[in-house]
């Protein structure tokens, strides 16, 4: 069944092109379609946010994503609309997951500030004519892409973990574009199913080893690694070897991925 799975969505061509990047960010979207129910045992799940220079990857990389589970893009400029219509865009979204492009034009700002709820409670406020208020909760996922690392506060960076498709170390691509790039909607949405299917193995899994993975970081980067990095961190390492469960990721490929969460809570904590 994992060789069947793993034919039908092409994944060690994608592995080939992405590298541990690659899984990393199959990792995350694996949770995303369960976000809500983290969200509600855990009381956050983190932001994705994928950096890269034109020809880096991003389009290709979210476009065989949203294969996977089915999902017709839901792309959203964040700067290109007021706050009330980005609180209904998060509003309306459902479970899905929210593809926000930032491309930094000049003259268009917004406060990535207004994100930081969607981390935990998930909670929307939107306005209606009358100028009532009303509470709505977010119960998808969150993906910012970029060329740059955003311009934001600590408080917004501690609630993303980043990948950088144009990093140094990044995994330099060994199949052409073509390989992931034609995949096979309806075939590669057998991932989807699974990964639904799965929803009580993948949250009882995480509430399960989520406290000792956590320890082991805090133990290892000390005080200076921020409590919600920490958390952030763990919520991945978990995910990553749940992935690779239910793939049968060889193991090299893990640990390369887990490596990359690794450097995510040591970089948080060097002085800047």
């Amino acid at each position: 069944m994992q060789n069947e799975l793993k034919a039908a969505i092409r994944f060690n061509d994608f592995t080939a092109y992405f590298g541990a990047r690659g899984v990393l960010a199959m990792a995350w979207w694996m949770g995303a379609v369960h976000a809500a129910r983290i969200r509600q045992d855990q009381n956050s799940f983190p932001f994705l946010q994928i950096v890269g220079t034109a020809g880096s990857g991003k389009t290709l990389l979210l476009d065989y994503l949203q294969k996977l589970n089915g999902q017709t893009p839901y792309s959203h400029a964040l700067a290109h609309a007021t706050p009330a219509g980005r609180a209904r865009t998060f509003a309306s979204a459902g479970q899905r997951i929210v593809i926000c492009e930032e491309h930094g034009e000049l003259g268009q700002t917004i406060d990535w500030d207004e994100l930081k709820p969607l981390f935990s409670a998930g909670s929307v406020s939107l306005r209606s004519g009358d100028g009532q208020s009303e509470e709505v909760t977010f119960r998808g996922a969150l993906v910012i892409t970029a060329s740059q690392p955003l311009d934001c506060s600590d408080a917004v960076t501690s609630r993303m973990v980043m990948l950088d498709l144009s990093a140094a170390d990044a995994h330099t691509p060994r199949v052409r574009p073509e390989a992931i790039g034609n995949l096979n909607a309806s075939e590669a949405s057998a991932f989807g199913i699974e990964v639904n299917q799965a929803g009580e193995w993948i949250c009882g899994s995480l509430q399960a080893f989520l406290p000792a993975c956590q320890g082991q970081l805090t133990r290892k980067y000390g005080a200076s690694l921020n409590g919600r990095t920490a958390l952030n961190c763990a919520q991945m390492i978990c995910l990553v070897d749940l992935l690779c469960n239910l793939l049968a990721i060889p193991q090299d490929l893990q640990l390369e991925t887990r490596k990359l969460v690794h450097d995510i809570a040591f970089l948080d904590t060097m002085p800047y």
